[in-house]
C-alpha cells in the first residue's frame, strides 16, 4: 500500500465486551487496507476490555488505546474523533466486526466518485439466524432525510466512511445524555449538510445483536430509551427553520414515541408532542388502529379512560 493512501482513523467506543472484543479488533486486523489508525476507548469497561486493547496496542502501533471513566458512547466517540489524525473516519463498535475488505472497498469508491459519505449493507447476526439489511441511498439528501424521520434508512454511523473534514464542517452537535438513537441524530446533521453520497451494495459491515449488553439488542424498549435524541431531533429540526418542511416525517416518529410510552406512562403518552396526534390521516396504520388512536388521542377524558382500560387492564 503506497504511503501516499489516506489514512483512516476507526473509532471504536468500548464497554462490556469482553467477550466479542477480540474478534472485533482482529477483524480490524486483517483488513486488506492497510493505512489506518483505530482510536480505542476504553469507557471505564469492568471486566477485562482494557486489558485486552493495551494488548493489542502492544502487537500493533496502530491501536491507540485511552482508557477513562465511564461516560457513555456519545462521550467516548467523541474523545476518539478528537484523538482522530485520518483523513476519513469509520466507526465500529466493540460487540461488532467488519469484513476484512470494507476499508479498501469503501475509500476506493470515496476516492473514485470524491464521495463526502460512503454507505454499505449491514449483516445482522442474530441468536438463530443471519440476515442481510440492504441500504438505499438516494440522490438527493431531501429524500434520504425524509426517510431516515420515518425510519426507513436506519441511522447507523457504523455502515459510514466519512470524510473528516466533511464531518468537521458539519459541526456536529451530540448529547451525552441520549442513551439510543445517538446515531439517527448525528446521521441527520451530515444529510442537512448535503453531503456527496456513495453506496456499496455488500453487507462489509456485521452486526452482533446477540449480545445481551448491547444498547441495541434491548428491542422492547428502544423507542422510549430514544425519547431524548428525538427531542434532539426535534430542536435541530426547529433550529434550522426545517421542521415545516419535514413535519409530516417527524410527526411520524413522534407518533411512533407516544404510542410506545402508553403502557408506561399514559399522561407522557398523552401530551407528548401533541402535533403529533393529529394528523393521522398521514400514517400508515389499519382503519382500526386509525380510528382507536386518533379517537384515544383526541377525546381529550375519554380518550384518556379508553388508553387506560385497553393497556392496563
Amino acid at each position: 500500500m503506497a504511503t501516499s493512501a489516506p489514512l483512516i482513523s476507526i473509532i471504536v467506543p468500548i464497554y462490556k465486551a469482553e467477550k466479542f472484543l477480540c474478534r472485533c479488533l482482529d477483524s480490524i486486523l486483517a483488513q486488506t487496507y492497510k493505512n489506518w489508525e483505530a482510536i480505542l476507548i476504553d469507557d471505564g469497561s469492568p471486566d477485562n476490555c482494557g486489558t485486552i486493547c493495551d494488548e493489542y496496542a502492544r502487537k500493533d502501533i496502530r491501536f491507540k488505546v485511552v482508557h477513562q471513566e465511564n461516560q457513555g458512547v456519545v462521550s467516548a466517540r467523541n474523545r476518539a474523533i478528537a484523538n482522530a489524525t485520518g483523513d476519513f473516519i469509520a466507526f465500529v463498535d466493540s460487540d461488532d466486526f467488519i469484513a476484512p475488505v470494507m476499508l479498501e472497498k469503501m475509500i476506493a469508491i470515496a476516492i473514485e466518485e470524491k464521495s463526502d459519505i460512503v454507505w454499505c449493507n449491514v449483516k445482522k447476526i442474530h441468536k438463530n439466524f443471519e440476515e442481510v439489511e440492504r441500504i438505499r441511498i438516494y440522490r438527493d439528501n431531501d429524500t434520504n432525510i425524509r426517510k431516515l424521520l420515518e425510519c426507513s434508512t436506519p441511522g447507523y454511523l457504523c455502515n459510514k466512511l466519512i470524510c473528516k473534514n466533511f464531518w468537521e464542517k458539519c459541526n456536529i452537535e451530540t448529547d451525552k445524555e441520549g442513551v439510543m438513537w445517538e446515531d439517527t441524530y448525528m446521521s441527520l446533521q451530515l444529510l442537512m449538510n448535503n453531503p456527496k453520497n456513495a453506496h456499496i451494495d455488500s453487507p462489509l459491515y456485521i452486526y452482533n445483536q446477540t449480545n445481551e449488553n448491547s444498547a441495541t439488542a434491548q428491542n422492547k424498549a428502544i423507542i422510549i430509551k430514544a425519547e431524548k435524541n428525538i427531542l434532539n431531533i426535534y430542536k435541530y429540526l426547529v433550529k434550522h427553520k426545517m421542521l415545516k418542511k419535514y413535519f409530516n416525517e417527524f410527526s411520524k416518529l413522534a407518533l411512533r414515541l407516544k404510542i410506545a410510552f402508553l403502557s408506561k406512562d399514559i399522561d407522557k403518552a398523552y401530551t407528548l408532542f401533541p402535533f403529533a396526534h393529529k394528523r393521522f390521516v398521514n400514517y400508515n396504520l389499519s382503519y382500526s388502529a386509525n380510528l382507536f388512536y386518533y379517537i384515544a388521542f383526541n377525546c381529550g377524558w375519554l380518550g384518556k379512560q379508553i388508553f387506560k382500560s385497553h393497556f392496563h387492564k
